[in-house]
Formats: C-alpha cells, sequence, structure tokens
C-alpha cells in the first residue's frame, strides 16, 4: 500500500471543499473529545511460532496484546492507565500463551484512544471529517487497521453519494461492534464488572464472526474466487 502511494504526486489546496482529519490520536482538526481517554502503549515486533489467533491478557487498568501479522510475525504490546504496569502485562501474556522471550526487530511507545466512538463525536464539523483512530474506531483489543479501513470506505461512500450528512450515523450503524467492545473496555477499567459480564457474549459472538469472515475471505483469496 505505502508503495504504491509513493507514486501519487500531492499538493496542497488553499481552500479545499473537504478537509479529512486521518491523524488519529492527535484529532489535529476536528474539535477535542470531551473526557478523550487517551491511554500509554509500548509495542514489539518479534518473531514467533504460536497458532495465529488474537491474545489477549487484560487487568483492570489496562491490557497485553499480541497480533499476527503472517510468516510467523507478530505485534506484541500493552497498553495501560498506569504504565509502570505495562512490562508486566506483556510478560504475564508471555507466559500464559508461550510467547517467549525474542529479539525485537522493532520497538516503540505511543498513545491510543479507547473509547466508544459515540463518545468521540462530532465526527463532521464544518467541512472537517474524521476516519479511524480520530474518531474511535479501534476495536476493544486496540486494533485499529480493519476498523479504520471501513471508517474510510463508509466516507467513500457517503461522499460520492452526496449523502455526508448521513455519514456519522452510518460509522455508528455499520460499526456497533467496536461500540460494544469499548463499552466492555470501559466497564472493566471503571470496575463495572457486572456490566462487562453483560458485554462479553456480544464480544464473543462478535470475534468469532470477524474470525470466520477473514478466514473464508483468506481461502478465496488462494482460491482466486
Amino acid at each position: 500500500l505505502l508503495t504504491d502511494l509513493w507514486d501519487f504526486e500531492f499538493s496542497q489546496i488553499e481552500d479545499p471543499e473537504l478537509v479529512v482529519d486521518a491523524t488519529g490520536v492527535a484529532r489535529v482538526h476536528l474539535p477535542p473529545i470531551p473526557k478523550d481517554r487517551v491511554l500509554p502503549t509500548i509495542q514489539f515486533l518479534e518473531k514467533h511460532d504460536v497458532e495465529e489467533n488474537l491474545y489477549i491478557q487484560m487487568e483492570r487498568t489496562g491490557y497485553a496484546w499480541a497480533f499476527p501479522l503472517g510468516d510467523g510475525l507478530w505485534h506484541i504490546g500493552a497498553g495501560n492507565i498506569d504504565g509502570n504496569r505495562m512490562m508486566n502485562l506483556i510478560d504475564d501474556l508471555r507466559v500464559k500463551y508461550g510467547f517467549n522471550s525474542a529479539e525485537s526487530l522493532c520497538r516503540c511507545s505511543a498513545k491510543i484512544r479507547l473509547l466508544q466512538p459515540s463518545k468521540c463525536r462530532p465526527f463532521l464539523s464544518g467541512k472537517i471529517v474524521g476516519v479511524g483512530e480520530a474518531i474511535g474506531c479501534v476495536s476493544g483489543a486496540g486494533e485499529g487497521n480493519v476498523p479504520s479501513l471501513e471508517s474510510a470506505r463508509i466516507l467513500y461512500e457517503c461522499i460520492t453519494s452526496a449523502t455526508l450528512r448521513e455519514y456519522e450515523e452510518r460509522i455508528l450503524s455499520d460499526l456497533e461492534w467496536v461500540e460494544v467492545e469499548q463499552k466492555f473496555v470501559d466497564a472493566v477499567i471503571n470496575s463495572r464488572y457486572l456490566s462487562a459480564l453483560r458485554y462479553l457474549p456480544q464480544i464473543i459472538s462478535i470475534e468469532n464472526k470477524r474470525t470466520v469472515y477473514h478466514s473464508i475471505s483468506d481461502v478465496r483469496k488462494l482460491l482466486g474466487i
């Protein structure tokens, strides 16, 4: 994707009709989010021979994750309100799921927005429209690639069909699963465990459907259909 983008020529327009805020956690152009929740994270890229799946190690104030990237590569990281707890969470995840300590191919620290999309409004302010993490399109497991791309698709459809006024409603409807997962995270962080348990069956159903969908998509690609 990046290689393809390098072939584009970019230029600045003095008075654009539409400004897309794709600045992620910074949310540079849209109005600030009241009571925003942005957590510190630390992330590693490593090689492991572990069955591909999404692995999560959670505690009340944050969690660690391991996401497969293909060809044995893994994105391993953690986010926590208490930054001093992140490495402890990663160590716990390694022990539980068999990710032995390995030499990191890269390491970085960052921030991540973990907040329901409905609490990240407005998505559209004047001629500025947001996509991705700028409007809360991050799964409860901290995975933002897929929901961010979905938000970009929705924005494209709203622009081409001249229905930009419906963009916010479309995001909340099409990405309702993100809303549910973030409500679960919110309940855990705020010690509302009964509420968290109420969302858990929905999240299991959501992730099962997403796993099946992506597995079918991979098979279709292999078969060329």
